[in-house]
């Protein structure tokens, strides 16, 4: 993606720092003021990202709060050298995932959902939107409307700084069909920007 597109989505990744596995640790550890700061700090990014990918409010409050009992259960030594936000969003992605497969939205083979896409989009050159940035609002409004593994594919890449290779791995699918996935959910995604501008 251009970097407009990338610098657009910096401004959803919270503003975590070392600070914020301290006041994990102190949350893990009882400290009440600690966890009340880590839920506040990760959770309006972790419900809207959770929003995006499930498309219902009850579905994304569920989510959210299954990763939590996630987050406080895990160990700092699975997260080394990661945020604790983009630790957390990993940890709401593959729950969405979860819940998203029990819904059968994800159920589709790969190949089937390929073509599917192909054949309702008519998507214009890739680099034709680069120099174009788009509000929080929009990007949120135009991930609403993508499929469910195109939205997790961009929320994977764009949230938990994921490889083709992971998405692959969480998506189980081969590298090469998360790859054209995720281009085709970026190509998706712009279409869906440019004709909403």
């Amino acid at each position: 993606m251009g970097s407009k597109i990338a610098q657009t989505w910096t401004l959803w990744r919270a503003a975590s720092s070392g600070e914020d596995w301290t006041l994990w640790q102190q949350a893990r550890n009882g400290h009440s003021p600690s966890a009340v700061a880590v839920v506040r700090r990760l959770t309006p990014q972790a419900y809207s990202l959770a929003m995006q990918l499930l498309r219902r409010n009850e579905d994304a409050q569920d989510v959210v709060q299954e990763s939590f009992l996630r987050l406080w259960n895990s160990r700092a030594s699975e997260a080394v050298g990661v945020q604790l936000s983009t630790f957390f969003n990993t940890i709401v992605i593959n729950r969405c995932k979860s819940h998203l497969i029990r819904r059968y939205e994800l159920s589709a083979e790969p190949d089937a959902l390929v073509e599917m896409a192909d054949a309702r989009q008519e998507v214009g050159h890739v680099s034709d939107v680069e120099s174009e940035a788009w509000s929080p609002a929009q990007l949120h409004a135009a991930l609403s409307r993508l499929p469910a593994r195109q939205r997790i594919a961009l929320a994977m890449w764009a949230y938990a700084d994921a490889d083709v290779r992971e998405i692959a791995r969480t998506l189980e699918i081969e590298v090469n069909a998360a790859h054209q996935l995720l281009y085709r959910a970026k190509v998706n995604l712009r279409a869906v920007l440019k004709g909403s501008t």
